[in-house]
């Protein structure tokens, strides 16, 4: 049984006292309106009307019931209204899923003007590398960077991304550049666990390397690079501000560096609903605009 359209077709019948207005009122057989009742009925094991030939009477069961089926129908329109007022008008709680890197150096300083645009949302964020269940933590939005997995989840790229191979100047003073990857085996390398190789061509070599410092936040791996504790293979969207101030160089530009990603975007990505929340969308344009269609590292 429907229960909430067997609760509107109880209460239309209450206020006409009659089945036939109810169902004309409604738009569907009398028959099918008596049928409601007698399942409501059913369910509630108490006869709602006391019925006769032309009209129909309340019980007193049936006066305690529409009592609170009127409310609870009213409840449910306020709340219809109210969702349809989130998407004319963003608001409320966004809560965001993001890598802590990107969030620190592409979200986060942006994030007081989306603010103040909107100053109906309430912004929660969760810094984290690992890519939690959106549908069971609640989250509206996140950020992925690499390959998706197959998933229901929706999903709209931001750009692609690529690893580039960087030193710092004073590294680049004490170690001549190298001419193809495998000389990178005599130099210290400031590392993630990932495996890395190099592609040119049909040609992949694998990143062979013995002095190595591992870090597994990107973060701290800028700080060591910049400090020139060895060369460090980055994403694009990390290093591109440093190596457009001078603060690091590139090495290695005509090789391709495979990561353990075989695909290395960046991508919204949010339940699938059949409609997107104002808050979501609106946050979605905000940051394609600030970042530009296509991405100042991507220029």
């Amino acid at each position: 049984m429907d229960y909430f359209t067997a609760l509107t077709a109880f209460v239309e019948a209450a206020e006409g006292n009659n089945f036939s207005r109810a169902a004309e009122r409604l738009g569907i057989k009398a028959s099918t309106v008596s049928r409601y009742v007698k399942d409501l009925e059913q369910d509630l094991g108490i006869a709602l009307f006391n019925r006769s030939t032309r009209t129909l009477h309340l019980t007193e069961g049936g006066q305690t019931f529409l009592l609170h089926a009127r409310r609870v129908l009213d409840e449910l329109e306020q709340a219809k209204a109210a969702t349809s007022a989130l998407n004319q008008q963003p608001r409320g709680v966004l809560k965001l899923n993001l890598p802590p890197a990107f969030a620190r150096h592409h979200i986060l300083p942006v994030l007081k003007t989306f603010l103040a645009r909107y100053p109906q949302i309430k912004v929660e964020l969760m810094l984290e590398e690992a890519q939690v269940n959106l549908i069971h933590s609640g989250v509206d939005l996140a950020i992925r960077i690499g390959a998706l997995a197959d998933s229901t989840l929706k999903a709209r790229k931001i750009c692609e991304g690529k690893y580039l191979l960087v030193v710092s100047p004073a590294f680049c003073a004490q170690h001549p550049a190298p001419s193809i990857p495998a000389e990178l085996a005599r130099l210290p390398a400031v590392l993630s666990k990932h495996n890395f190789a190099f592609a040119s061509c049909d040609e992949a070599v694998p990143l062979v390397h013995n002095d190595c410092v591992r870090i597994n936040d990107l973060d701290a791996q800028l700080i060591a690079v910049r400090q020139g504790l060895g060369f460090a293979l980055l994403p694009d969207w990390l290093v591109a501000t440093s190596i457009e101030t001078g603060a690091l160089q590139v090495w290695l530009p005509q090789w391709d560096i495979l990561g353990a990603e075989q695909e290395f975007s960046v991508w919204f990505v949010y339940p699938p609903k059949r409609i997107v929340s104002s808050k979501v969308r609106c946050f979605i344009d905000f940051i394609v605009e600030q970042l530009g269609e296509t991405p100042h590292w991507k220029r």
